[in-house]
């Protein structure tokens, strides 16, 4: 869609849509995320749409809120509590992925240490609280690695201490 993208644009754009479509009689709800300007846009929709007769209800269920959103902004606003070591821990994974030596050097800390390196390192997508997860969960599974390579490696700096890996 082009320019602009306000609430008022959005209304129309959609309702012109869905009357374009011959289904403006058919539509239940829409899910969205939280954003207000989202609330807003529905609201007009709500008003065009009530206009008709169109909605169940008069629109009381049009807009539902994404679960998937949600559950995202709780899990990243408690993710803030560990926040220093979340950070950490990703430059952790990007220095070790960061070369072939450092691969290798990981790999040999991972066999000393007697463990299995088929899991791999995860990269997170900060957006996507389940890869944060993942990555945290990766790298809990590593941890003893990461001791290993923190004394032979003089460039890894930054491995969690005890405390901050009780904290993940």
């Amino acid at each position: 869609m082009l320019p602009p993208h306000d609430r008022v644009s959005l209304a129309h754009k959609i309702y012109t849509l869905l009357c374009e479509w011959g289904i403006e009689k058919n539509i239940f709800s829409i899910t969205l995320d939280n954003a207000s300007s989202n609330k807003s846009f529905v609201d007009i929709l709500k008003t065009q749409l009530n206009l008709k007769k169109a909605l169940v209800s008069d629109g009381d269920f049009l807009h539902i809120r994404c679960c998937a959103h949600i559950v995202n902004l709780i899990v990243q606003d408690s993710l803030k509590e560990i926040d220093d070591v979340v950070f950490k821990i990703r430059d952790c994974i990007r220095y070790i992925r960061g070369s072939q030596v450092r691969k290798q050097m990981f790999l040999g800390c991972c066999k000393q240490v007697s463990l299995e390196s088929k899991m791999g390192l995860k990269q997170d997508v900060p957006t996507r609280w389940n890869s944060t997860f993942h990555m945290l969960q990766s790298a809990i599974y590593y941890r003893h690695a990461w001791y290993s390579l923190e004394l032979s490696d003089n460039n890894f700096k930054h491995c969690p201490s005890p405390s901050e890996w009780e904290k993940v």
